[in-house]
């Protein structure tokens, strides 16, 4: 299992956050997704361009 830390908009509303942790949940091998400001940290066994891809088609860059 890998932890990976992506970079997002700080103060993000939670609206937005949970359309974000939505998305990357819905990847495959994601096993916890975790919001903090300016980051997303996700853990388990995926692959690190579809968790930039899934933060893109939440809106977020």
């Amino acid at each position: 299992m890998t932890e990976v830390t992506v970079p997002v908009p700080g103060g993000l509303c939670r609206r937005c956050v949970r359309r974000l942790s939505r998305h990357v949940s819905d990847v495959p091998g994601v096993v916890s997704v975790r919001v903090d400001p300016g980051r997303l940290v996700v853990t388990g066994d995926m692959d690190l361009g579809s968790i930039r891809a899934a933060r893109d088609r939440a809106g977020l860059r």
